[in-house]
């Protein structure tokens, strides 16, 4: 399989994609997992409080897409992506008195999977300083970790195949408080040893007009989210709107959240 085979999930690349996928004995959507939360068990947003979700991934879009959003071992050879996620922090909420800064507390990302998810821990992280181009290793890093997390079904799915989960972590407390600005946030699943030796995490895009299920007061400006592999050959920010890395067919914003709370 090529790597432009891996990278998206546009129509196009989603059907080299999928022929690959059908070569092998799992020619089936993969079933739920024993112990999974059921399909429409409730969103990050109704059981915790977000300060941003930027809304679902439409399964009838006219620009669906998704990016690899994984770093994972596959036969001895690392294939790392890396998504990063604006987000902004406001000055504060409509008729709070004075500023309002961010505690952080928990992030989220949904994620298109297949055959089933096998990971155990994600690497997040909250950074400044991105820009197009630029080396990932100077962005100034507001907090990071390697965390365990939950996994829920969203219900929805990509071409009926790819089905789409939320990776939650929670119990973050390493990160300062965010004042008004601009910030990426970053949730990869890590692969070591899945059981069937090959694994698929795709970051699920949303349409730039009016996702369902938008939370604020924060928000996810559109056409600034950035990536980066070297396994794909983008080793610094590489703006996901590029026709190299999602061949220009969505990717304009992502499908991630922030939850804590807004403290003076």
């Amino acid at each position: 399989m090529s790597k432009r085979g891996l990278l998206v999930l546009s129509a196009l690349s989603s059907i080299m994609f999928t022929a690959a996928v059908l070569a092998t004995p799992l020619a089936v959507i993969p079933k739920q997992q024993d112990g999974n939360p059921p399909v429409g068990t409730e969103e990050p947003c109704i059981a915790n409080n977000c300060l941003m979700y930027a809304g679902d991934f439409d399964e009838s879009g006219p620009s669906l897409n998704a990016l690899w959003n994984e770093i994972a071992s596959f036969e001895g050879q690392v294939i790392d992506g890396t998504v990063y996620t604006p987000f902004n922090v406001p000055k504060k909420y409509t008729g709070a008195k004075g500023r309002t800064d961010w505690s952080v507390t928990g992030l989220f990302a949904n994620i298109m999977n297949y055959p089933s998810p096998s990971a155990t821990q994600v690497t997040w992280s909250i950074v400044t300083g991105v820009s197009a181009g630029g080396d990932p290793s100077k962005a100034t890093v507001q907090c990071s970790g390697t965390a365990p997390f939950t996994v829920t079904p969203t219900g929805r799915s990509l071409y009926g195949f790819f089905i789409e989960l939320t990776y939650l972590v929670t119990g973050i407390t390493t990160c300062p408080s965010l004042e008004r600005g601009e910030y990426w946030l970053t949730v990869v699943p890590q692969v070591t040893n899945p059981p069937l030796g090959f694994e698929y995490n795709y970051l699920s895009d949303v349409e730039d007009t009016s996702p369902a299920n938008i939370e604020g007061p924060g928000t996810e400006p559109y056409d600034e989210s950035y990536w980066v592999s070297q396994f794909f050959g983008f080793p610094n920010f590489t703006s996901t709107n590029s026709a190299n890395v999602c061949g220009a067919s969505g990717c304009d914003a992502f499908s991630v959240g922030v939850i804590g709370t807004a403290v003076h």
